[in-house]
């Protein structure tokens, strides 16, 4: 495979590589952004009214490893391993869960036993956790192959059809994955506050091939696709015309939007309208929408650790305030997050999505 544009430069986690903040990331001007939504969403949080019955949390990403931090490493974990992870999910009333990627192209690493990818280095989890979620009767949507198409800046047709094939290629070895629920598109975007007629060109032609492959093998696969949501509210009937033009003639299924709030690229009194035009282009694109919970808040981007979980009323107003508008509540992710390795933070988190309440 050709060399392409990389918008992120590569690093190194124990034994996995992971993608790194852009190199051209002004790193003290975007630590001053995320501290002010930090705190806006503290804020906001604090005195928003969570006494009513807040939406549970349903499903979860899980990964191999985390693409860009460490998280909760799986690569070498076993069906027993995963089988208690997936206990836990469901005491936490998760029945559902999405493996991020089956790999990363940049990363060269994939994460079943391929023998199109074997100049890639390999781990056997998509196996090991198709395993022991049938044996915990857990829900499982496959990712297919991942990559940086959807933030590079430039992609010309001879890449972009080189695209089209590796997906088409990763997806012929997994289609014969028992059960699976549906396929996951990894390949993320987002609308970056005008519109890009080659990107959205793009993207459309990326999801239509991706969507019609699926379906032509099983119609009763389902297909998921998670964009980000970075924009200002008042950009909406422009976000809606570049969603629309994207989303046109695909077969997706479920729309299921990454809130952005952990990330620091949304604020929470944001969410309601930055909602009813989700809510409007999967509507017009026949589409049902899920919501994308980020159960993360970041702290820094260079540090060993600039990932840390949410507060339990800040996940509740995330998820009251979705709802109105999302069918069901997804999260990124309960894997780590939500979990003793995060801290006390994360136990904290675990309980709180058990329990659901905040105190």
């Amino acid at each position: 495979m050709k060399e392409k544009e990389m918008p992120f430069p590569l690093g190194k986690i124990d034994d996995f590589r992971v993608y790194l903040p852009p190199e051209d990331l002004d790193e003290k001007t975007a630590m001053l952004q995320v501290r002010q939504f930090n705190d806006a969403n503290r804020s906001f949080a604090e005195k928003f009214n969570c006494s009513g019955e807040t939406p549970r949390i349903s499903a979860s990403f899980v990964y191999a490893h985390p693409a860009d931090y460490r998280g909760k490493p799986m690569l070498h974990a076993d069906v027993s391993a995963w089988r208690t992870e997936l206990q836990r999910f469901k005491d936490m009333h998760i029945d559902s869960v999405i493996f991020q990627a089956a790999l990363w192209r940049e990363l060269n690493e994939c994460f079943y036993r391929s023998k199109s990818y074997s100049f890639m280095k390999q781990y056997p989890v998509a196996e090991t956790l198709l395993e022991a979620a049938e044996q915990e009767k857990i829900r499982v949507y496959l990712g297919g192959y991942g990559s940086v198409a959807g933030w590079t800046e430039h992609f010309s047709e001879e890449e972009l059809k080189e695209e089209i094939a590796e997906h088409r290629r990763c997806f012929q070895e997994l289609k014969d994955f028992p059960s699976v629920a549906g396929f996951y598109f990894p390949c993320e975007t987002s609308y970056a506050d005008r519109r890009l007629p080659e990107k959205e060109h793009r993207m459309h032609i990326l999801y239509r091939n991706f969507s019609d492959m699926v379906k032509s093998c099983n119609p009763n696969l389902k297909i998921i696709i998670s964009p980000a949501t970075m924009h200002r509210p008042e950009r909406n009937p422009e976000f809606i015309e570049f969603w629309n033009a994207i989303l046109e003639d695909t077969q997706i299924d479920i729309l299921m939007p990454q809130d952005c709030i952990g990330n620091c690229c949304s604020h929470l009194e944001e969410i309601p309208a930055q909602w009813q035009a989700w809510r409007k282009i999967a509507d017009e694109n026949k589409m049902k929408l899920w919501s994308h919970t980020e159960l993360f808040e970041r702290r820094s981007f260079y540090e060993p650790v600039n990932l840390y979980p949410a507060s339990p009323r800040r996940v509740a107003a995330q998820l009251a305030l979705t709802a109105p508008y999302a069918e069901r509540h997804c999260c990124w992710e309960a894997l780590h997050f939500a979990s003793a390795d995060a801290g006390e933070e994360g136990v904290i988190l675990e309980k709180y999505l058990g329990s659901g309440n905040i105190t």
